[in-house]
């Protein structure tokens, strides 16, 4: 419903002025603080434990291809709130939709086109165009919601056009403790406890270091395996860390 709202009554007044770029920016603070609220009253609720101002670490200045799994329903929310004004890559049918698809445009967010391939050529011209005009991208490089443990082969889309326009790639990635609001799960189906959603924002690659998107993609997949694969070995509880200290 808040969607809605903003959809077709705040964000239609925020874009009657101003360069497209402008209108787009203006959009995207609205958003993100309509999103900030939606975590927050998630959290109160005790349905979603996440803290958008918990993240300490800032954006790096400038464009950037930003890349993460897709654990949750709210992995946008998340990372909208939490990163601020950003471009994302999303389905075709979210554009289509009366009902959201209106948001979609006027915050300048990205179709990936009639597959949903995220590596088209539409795709790469207008993230390369948001980029230009100093954007920051977020492409899901699964293309779906990523399985319970693990993620899923990665496509090309957002190592070409890292490469293309020449800016680097920032891995994030979202963990889910308990899992939920998974794919093919209704958004009712609630843990008994709260879901304890993190961004861990990895480190910065350079796609210039790079010859090809493959091997950019390569290293960039190999970060996201070795985070996990930390994320998912036990831990020893305190009181074993103090004894065998």
């Amino acid at each position: 419903m808040g969607a809605v709202l903003l959809a077709w009554l705040v964000l239609p007044v925020l874009s009657i002025s101003g360069s497209r770029a402008v209108r787009r920016r203006r959009c995207q603070r609205v958003v993100r603080a309509s999103f900030v609220f939606f975590h927050d009253y998630m959290r109160r609720l005790g349905l979603v434990d996440f803290d958008p101002a918990a993240l300490r670490e800032p954006l790096p200045e400038g464009p950037l291809v930003l890349v993460t799994n897709h654990p949750t329903l709210v992995d946008v929310t998340a990372m909208i709130a939490a990163f601020g004004e950003l471009c994302v890559v999303a389905k075709s049918s979210w554009f289509r939709n009366p009902l959201v698809g209106p948001l979609l445009r006027c915050c300048g967010h990205i179709d990936s086109g009639v597959r949903g391939a995220s590596d088209g050529i539409a795709l790469l011209d207008e993230g390369a165009a948001r980029l230009a005009e100093g954007h920051r991208v977020l492409l899901f490089p699964e293309g779906t919601r990523s399985p319970a443990q693990g993620m899923r082969r990665f496509r090309s889309g957002a190592f070409h056009l890292a490469m293309r326009a020449g800016v680097p790639v920032l891995p994030v990635l979202i963990t889910a403790d308990p899992p939920g609001l998974k794919k093919h799960q209704p958004w009712y189906a609630i843990p008994n406890q709260p879901i304890r959603l993190r961004l861990h924002q990895l480190p910065l690659i350079a796609a210039a270091s790079f010859a090809t998107p493959r091997e950019l993609q390569g290293e960039v997949r190999k970060c996201f395996d070795a985070a996990w694969a930390e994320h998912a070995s036990p831990r020893p509880a305190p009181e074993e860390q103090v004894r065998v200290a």
